[in-house]
């Protein structure tokens, strides 16, 4: 409490079941800086990451602490060396020019000695620069305290200067000036969103009454169908509901009130008289009103966070998401990154790439090379062909779908969820209060798609949204994500209608395996349950 009310956080990671010891990053709180949780857990040191995020790039600050070896941490030097290689192949794919500091625990001014002369060869073999002077950094002498960069940044850190620490630590402290110039913290962000409140829905259906989709051109293909659709309710949304520009402040304390400042203002004075003083009665005048300030604080904060989260009742996903940050179990969604249009390309290259290895594997109808993310995909050269069934039924064979009729259409919009993505031009409430005005150019859509057997161009579009595999992942390694696709409504009926009519056909002529489960109509985990038992 006392580091932040005089304009500095802190970022700490002290070591468990033992008293001593531990990593913290100190800071001043006008920087942007963000720790990275996510990082693997070492048995031979101790590792802390932290996002410096400054005008020119990405900074990442990375504090490491190797104990000596003792009866508690029997983890010799090799050791160390072997998992710090690991630890830096993993830096050198992640985004950002690192600063690695810490205490090492190795005599650098031995480099002809066997690990000190292993350690620099590792950072060399990494592109890596070694900046403080071989001069002793320990009370008791050595060269222990180590600041390491990439060869390419290596410029902007100068003038190391290695002088006491006037504290208890028997460690000395090494200054440098580092050519860095970070972000300040904004309180203020802007968004764009549409208000859906201020819609009427019955003038929104009389226009689209009088639109041209009321009554689509007959011989109009089913891909300029989608763009007319799009293009004219874009237009009508425009009209309605305007995008609206709104400014975001940030509140890091939503409870501080008037009271709150006032008494907080109180104790400050407090708190420098009796530092100036050092009376007795200052001093009891100061404890008093910093315990009123901090119990006051406690029961707003308390008063706040419930009403936070009464508010998110029938929200579960909102409900979890305030509670994780509550509890500090907050995910981060993306890397680090300093252009999102880099990240998105990156991204995009990533997945197509796993579809590319994957489709590959299966043409070469053999076995994959399994990897670290994959797994082998075995492919049966020999599939049991329908064709050569005598079981089979010679009219069972599927060659064409069936158009659908209006009410069908209304029936699969009604049991859609309310959820829609950027690629609707309309909120999916609106779509299914206008379902009957719609239905012309949604039958037309859908109709013409399955007489022809072609999916709308358009309609191929998703939103990807990267999603860790795991909640303990590291954020920066692009191999612990998973791509997320976010749909159009349309495209989802039209998928609706198309596995409605699958499912039918399948299930008239028995083709479904017996002990199938998935992507069936009433089954489920539960029934294969039942099944087994």
């Amino acid at each position: 409490m006392e580091i932040t009310d005089c304009g500095w956080n802190i970022i700490s990671d002290p070591r468990k079941h033992r008293s001593g010891g531990g990593i913290a990053m100190l800071y001043r709180d006008t920087i942007q800086l963000k720790c990275n949780s996510k990082v693997t857990k070492y048995k031979s040191f101790q590792v802390m990451e932290s996002l410096l995020h400054s005008e020119q790039d990405i900074v990442r600050l990375v504090n490491i602490y190797r104990p000596p070896y003792t009866k508690k941490a029997r983890y010799t030097e090799c050791a160390f060396l072997e998992e710090f290689d690991d630890y830096l192949k993993d830096l050198s794919e992640k985004p950002g020019s690192p600063i690695i500091a810490g205490d090492f625990n190795f005599h650098m001014e031995r480099p002809e000695e066997h690990y000190p002369k292993k350690l620099y060869q590792l950072l060399e073999d990494y592109d890596l620069y070694q900046h403080v002077p071989l001069k002793p950094t320990h009370n008791q002498g050595g060269t222990l305290d180590l600041v390491v960069t990439s060869q390419s940044f290596r410029g902007k850190l100068t003038s190391f200067e290695i002088c006491p620490s006037r504290t208890t630590s028997d460690h000395f402290l090494v200054l440098f000036d580092a050519d860095i110039k970070p972000k300040t913290s904004k309180d203020v962000k802007f968004m764009n969103y549409r208000n859906f409140n201020v819609i009427d829905t019955e003038q929104f259906k009389e226009e689209l009454i009088n639109s041209v989709l009321a009554d689509p051109p007959v011989d109009m293909s089913a891909d300029d169908a989608v763009i007319l659709y799009n293009t004219v309710l874009t237009e009508l949304m425009d009209k309605h509901c305007p995008f609206i520009k709104k400014k975001i402040k940030k509140k890091p304390m939503p409870w501080l009130d008037l009271e709150l400042r006032i008494l907080r203002r109180k104790r400050r004075t407090a708190e420098r008289a009796w530092r100036k003083s050092k009376a007795d009665s200052e001093r009891l005048r100061y404890v008093r009103l910093r315990d009123e300030f901090s119990r006051l604080e406690y029961v707003k904060r308390c008063a706040h966070h419930k009403t936070s989260l009464r508010s998110s009742s029938g929200d579960t996903k909102t409900l979890y998401k305030k509670l994780n940050k509550l509890l500090g179990n907050e995910a981060q969604d993306l890397p680090n990154h300093k252009d999102p249009t880099k990240l998105s390309e990156d991204f995009k290259n990533f997945f197509a790439d796993k579809v590319t290895a994957i489709r590959d594997g299966i043409e070469k109808g053999g076995v994959d090379t399994p990897t670290k993310e994959s797994h082998p995909i075995i492919i049966d050269k020999d599939p049991p062909s329908l064709d050569k069934d005598p079981t089979l039924d010679e009219g069972c064979s599927f060659d064409s779908f069936s158009e659908i009729t209006a009410e069908e259409l209304k029936k699969l919009i009604s049991k859609m969820s309310n959820k829609f993505c950027c690629l609707d031009p309309i909120p999916a409430f609106l779509l299914k209060d206008c379902a009957t005005e719609l239905s012309p150019v949604l039958l037309h859509i859908i109709n013409s798609s399955l007489k022809t057997g072609t999916f709308p161009s358009d309609m191929k579009k998703a939103v990807i949204k990267p999603t860790l595999k795991k909640d303990n992942a590291d954020v920066d390694i692009l191999s612990n994500y998973r791509p997320v696709s976010n749909l159009s409504a349309i495209s989802k009926i039209l998928e609706r209608t198309v596995l409605n009519q699958l499912n039918i056909h399948l299930t008239r002529y028995s083709l479904y395996s017996e002990v199938q489960s998935g992507y069936r109509p009433n089954h489920s985990c539960e029934t294969l349950l039942v099944r087994m038992m």
